[in-house]
């Protein structure tokens, strides 16, 4: 049996915003400027969404220029010529700015009004908190690379799958895309050196608890915010730093309102992709098998291009636009976090235990039965 609306609103802790009624895929709630952008289409591009027999669309809160937004782009559009024209998937930035931002795009997700999502792990660590904690453990993660040793094995996506069938949602392999290791930047006043800084730092995060848990055991005072409202909060000074990899800092031109590039590396961030169950099984089973053929190749090339995007991020912010680079000494931050670790690992289902077990083991020292 599916969740109701009202139990999935809970766990996603979202905005009262998310009461939108959406009986229709283009009802009320979206701007007519989006709107205007999203149909009809322009160019080729326009003219493989008239042709599609099957019209579908992507939400991600990305910009266009993002790598994520590109790859999207070039695997829908491989998918269409694949499947000869039977389904044509139209990826939208910036979550089609809609109010409440991402959670409210999960919650269209599962209520049809859209049929793909793709959201970092954060956001829904309240929806399936015995799997996806495993993408929110800090400073266990070197790089990407480590992240996908783990996220890309076949049990991962088996049990990621299951967790979030009941809120008609669909998790495939290779579903994650990278969005590169998280960093903080903070304002002129707030820098970070060493562990001590976080203490009584007002932090951005996203509305997860996992995020929450971990800078509220290093000291700082973290206040949930979706990614739509990051700048205007930075900007009015009711948060002194946020924290998200190099490209956001740069896509979302954060380096305006912040000076400091802390390049703590504290977490990893990606992008997993969901489909509305009932729109998946409507597929045929050829067009699903496109799909995921396709997935694999597509997540390969949006790692590749992200690692490099966030190098040509690194080099903007701190050449060109100004940003002044700090490396923190987080030494210590282990022993600070211990708990945390305890309590996303206690939460997750034995499988998602399984993976992530020995890599916690070896980061701490301590044992996780």
């Amino acid at each position: 049996m599916k969740h109701s609306r009202r139990n999935f609103l809970t766990l996603a802790g979202a905005s009262s915003l998310l009461a939108i009624a959406a009986p229709k895929l283009l009802a009320q709630g979206i701007p007519q400027e989006i709107l205007n952008k999203i149909l009809p289409l322009p160019g080729k591009y326009g003219e493989y969404y008239g042709q599609a027999k099957i019209r579908a669309f992507h939400l991600h809160n990305q910009p266009e220029t993002s790598p994520l937004h590109k790859a999207l782009e070039e695997l829908w559009i491989e998918v269409f010529k694949q499947t000869e024209g039977e389904l044509f998937v139209s990826p939208i930035p910036h979550d089609a700015s809609i109010p409440a931002g991402d959670p409210q795009a999960v919650q269209f997700i599962t209520d049809g009004r859209f049929e793909i999502v793709s959201v970092a792990g954060p956001i829904i660590d309240q929806v399936a908190p015995d799997v996806i904690g495993i993408q929110n453990i800090a400073l266990i993660y070197q790089s990407s690379q480590d992240a996908f040793e783990i996220i890309n094995q076949p049990l991962f996506a088996e049990t990621l799958n299951g967790s979030v069938t009941k809120y008609n949602l669909t998790y495939l392999p290779y579903g994650t895309f990278d969005n590169g290791m998280r960093v903080v930047t903070s304002i002129a006043n707030k820098p970070i050196y060493q562990l001590e800084d976080f203490r009584n730092l007002t932090i951005r995060i996203p509305p997860s608890n996992d995020m929450a848990m971990t800078m509220a055991a290093l000291g700082a005072i973290p206040e949930k915010v979706t990614m739509n409202q990051v700048f205007q909060f930075l900007k009015s000074g009711a948060v002194q730093a946020q924290e998200n990899p190099l490209s956001v800092a740069l896509g979302f031109k954060l380096y305006e309102v912040t000076k400091y590039l802390n390049m703590t590396n504290h977490a990893w961030s990606g992008y997993n992709t969901f489909f509305n169950t009932d729109f998946w099984n409507s597929l045929s089973p050829e067009v699903q098998k496109v799909i995921q053929n396709l997935l694999p190749v597509y997540q390969a090339k949006q790692i590749k291009a992200q690692e490099e995007y966030n190098q040509y991020a690194y080099e903007q912010l701190v050449g060109t636009l100004g940003m002044v680079e700090i490396k923190p000494n987080l030494s210590g931050a282990s022993r600070e976090l211990i708990k945390v670790y305890r309590s996303i690992y206690n939460r997750l289902n034995p499988q998602a235990q399984s993976l992530i077990r020995s890599k916690l083991e070896e980061r701490t020292g301590s044992k996780f039965a």
